[in-house]
């Protein structure tokens, strides 16, 4: 078994074993002060990675993934009498026959308080939405979803303005539909970002679990996990190609993970997420990409720094306005 500083090492090149983890995160609980610092060094060697794809990238939620590969539940078997097993589906079988009863018996008053409501998260800002069906949306940045107060009929359907991931629940009898600019996702229960931002030419929705139906007015395409599709709402094509799903939903996480991004979209996603206006001259960065990973932790200061690494580039920040120019 190495030293601490040995296992840290490791543990940024994902060479741990499960031993030296949960040696780690020992460590790190009598010493909590020594985990930011941690975590800056591996935001670098992330970013480096990225950028020399010098290693398959698999995002990690940190300390809180760490804590749940090393620390297991626990389970306990109960031993039930027979005759309380027997006296229990009767019991269920009472409740459920009064449920259905009570449920048939207000779906009108239901569907008569049905309201649409409407959350909206500002710049900077992330939001989740549980929904009754059992469904999660995380809600991005500068982004509107407008959600029913409850779903009754065939479907539910929710719209969509800006970026969201949802995981969805299955319910095969009540289709989950997503509806964007110029297309409808309609899934039964699986897991999906999607980014329809007004101010974009493209729609980009990005399949992580299960299987998805995407329809615009010219075409049908169905998803398996690992593929997104581009709408260019100009044109109406649908393009489709495989990704890694985990560089698209990673900002629920609080990190962006850029592959050979285009520089001048990664500007609009930083304005976002640090409710900053950016000054530069687009024809300065058009064409030029970048890979790196930008955490919602750390400063906008922070991105500028790793940026300037591998383009030349001066900034000035002025309140909530940095300008941007770059070096020839």
């Amino acid at each position: 078994m190495g030293t601490i500083e040995e296992i840290k090492s490791k543990y940024i090149r994902r060479e741990t074993t499960n031993e030296e983890e949960a040696i780690l995160l020992k460590w790190f609980k009598e010493h909590p002060e020594e985990q930011r610092a941690f975590y800056q060094e591996k935001d670098i060697w992330d970013a480096y990675a990225l950028a020399t794809n010098s290693k398959n990238y698999s995002p990690e939620t940190e300390i809180r993934k760490l804590h749940k590969r090393v620390v297991k539940p626990k389970t306990r078997t109960i031993a039930v009498p027979e005759y309380l097993k027997i006296a229990a589906v009767f019991v269920l079988a009472f409740v459920f026959s009064w449920l259905i009863q009570s449920q048939f018996g207000s779906i009108e008053r239901l569907a008569e308080k049905v309201e649409l409501r409407e959350v909206v998260v500002p710049k900077g800002q992330i939001n989740q939405v549980f929904l009754a069906d059992g469904s999660r949306i995380w809600i991005n940045s500068e982004s509107t979803i407008e959600i029913p107060s409850v779903f009754t009929g065939d479907e539910r359907v929710v719209t969509l303005s800006g970026e969201a991931f949802f995981e969805v629940a299955e319910d095969a009898d009540h289709p989950f539909k997503v509806k964007v600019e110029g297309q409808t996702i309609e899934v039964l229960g699986t897991s999906f970002n999607v980014r329809a931002y007004p101010d974009a030419t493209v729609v980009q929705t990005t399949l992580k679990t299960g299987k998805i139906e995407l329809q615009t007015q010219n075409e049908t395409m169905t998803l398996s996990p690992g593929y997104q599709t581009e709408l260019n709402k100009l044109t109406g094509n649908l393009s489709l190609k495989k990704v890694n799903s985990s560089n698209f939903d990673s900002w629920k996480d609080g990190r962006y993970e850029f592959v050979d991004a285009d520089l001048v979209d990664i500007f609009q996603v930083v304005e976002r997420w640090y409710d900053v206006d950016l000054v530069y001259n687009e024809e300065d960065f058009k064409e030029m990409h970048y890979s790196g990973v930008i955490k919602k932790t750390n400063s906008v200061q922070h991105f500028l720094t790793l940026l300037g690494l591998s383009i030349p580039i001066r900034y000035e920040i002025e309140l909530e306005k940095i300008t941007i120019e770059k070096i020839n």
